[in-house]
């Protein structure tokens, strides 16, 4: 957290594992992206919460919880537009996994200091 931008931003780019066969790596690079979300710039945001969308694709139901509750976690740590995106997402996810559904509720509760009232009322 205390790097300088050339720093940080090669950090980042070796934090591309999320795609990784290793479960264990791409855990470990989740975990990190989620740590370093605030100082993400908008593009490395974006990158990000594209990998964290398609993580909830995964077949396994405990990558998709894992991705569920990283996203409500950078969420937290967003701009409006980047929040909405997250709220839509999460929201209209309709996973036939309970435990799923529960992961994103979860999300959605730690993001409910930060809706509208729009999306707090959906």
């Amino acid at each position: 957290m205390k790097l300088n931008k050339k720093q940080f931003d090669d950090v980042f780019e070796c934090l591309n594992g999320l795609k990784d066969e290793n479960e264990c790596i791409r855990a470990l690079c989740k975990q990190s992206l989620e740590t370093i979300s605030t100082k993400l710039n908008d593009q490395q945001f974006d990158r990000v919460f594209s990998a964290f969308i398609d993580g909830l694709k995964y077949s396994n139901q405990w990558n998709r919880g894992s991705y569920a509750r990283s996203l409500g976690i950078i969420a937290i740590k967003t701009n409006k537009k980047q929040l909405n995106d997250i709220f839509e997402c999460l929201n209209g996810l309709e996973d036939e996994n309970e435990y799923i559904r529960v992961l994103c509720e979860q999300s959605l509760e730690t993001m409910s200091t930060k809706l509208n009232d729009k999306q707090f009322d959906r």
